[in-house]
């Protein structure tokens, strides 16, 4: 029922500004999710295999965290560290490493026009592999690469159907090849790592236009690897590279 005074609803608690994107962020995460120095943020999620929580600050991971660990980020990033079901849900990076060879991370584009796929390989190899699918809407490679994925706030079903569509999607007709330009310019906004002969790793990529019903409507996909300057990667190696890995992905997730 509803009552005739309807001012009720706006006497309990501060009025929030959906509109901006740090309020949305905490109110959607639970936390202060504060960005670090390198990007990326300082979150505490919870592990839907373990069943744990645990920390990742930009691109470093801190699982198996002591009470007294996990008390102190609770405070700091104002969040209560036991109460698991209200963390963000993400794979460990021991649960997926165990599950699937490597650290496996998902970023959200803005206005829910895609995802950015990352899995980094626990070999001493130290192989990367990056899937970008985005929403086309006129949408350069250029582009692509020059935009930064946010945290995941969407549901874990919307990224699951968007791998399960990778797992299938057909072989492209026509692709595009990074160009040197390219290659670099990705590296810039997310360095690859370093070998571990100490050499350093470039990404070589390609891209294509597809339909993409999971997200509705015709989408720009982007696969890359690091791997050495000297060297270039093979599109239908990495091809079936994702396909593998999007099966993997959606049976642990």
């Amino acid at each position: 029922m509803i009552p005739d005074d309807t001012f009720v609803f706006n006497t309990y608690g501060p009025q929030i500004n959906f509109d901006d994107h740090e309020v949305r962020l905490r109110h959607v995460l639970r936390q202060d999710a504060m960005p670090t120095s390198e990007g990326g943020r300082h979150l505490l999620y919870g592990c839907p295999v373990c069943r744990r929580p645990w920390y990742k600050a930009g691109r470093e991971e801190h699982p198996r965290l002591t009470p007294r660990q996990l008390a102190r980020l609770g405070m700091v990033l104002q969040t209560d560290g036991n109460a698991f079901h209200l963390l963000p849900r993400a794979l460990c990076p021991i649960c997926s490493t165990v599950h699937l060879g490597g650290m496996f991370s998902v970023g959200a584009y803005p206005h829910h026009r895609g995802y950015h796929l990352l899995w980094e390989s626990a070999s001493p190899s130290r192989i990367q592999l990056l899937a970008m699918v985005c929403r086309a809407e006129e949408l350069t490679l250029d582009t692509l690469l020059h935009t930064s994925p946010e945290t995941l706030t969407e549901p874990m079903p919307a990224v699951c159907s968007v791998l399960a569509w990778l797992e299938t999607c057909p072989f492209p007709g026509s692709i595009q090849v990074y160009s040197d330009e390219q290659r670099q310019q990705l590296a810039r906004r997310f360095a690859p790592v370093t070998a571990i002969n100490e050499r350093a790793f470039l990404w070589d990529g390609y891209s294509w236009n597809s339909p993409c019903p999971p997200l509705g409507g015709d989408v720009l996909v982007s696969l890359a690897v690091a791997i050495s300057p000297l060297d270039r990667s093979s599109f239908a190696s990495l091809f079936l590279a994702w396909r593998v890995l999007a099966r993997a992905m959606r049976t642990v997730l």
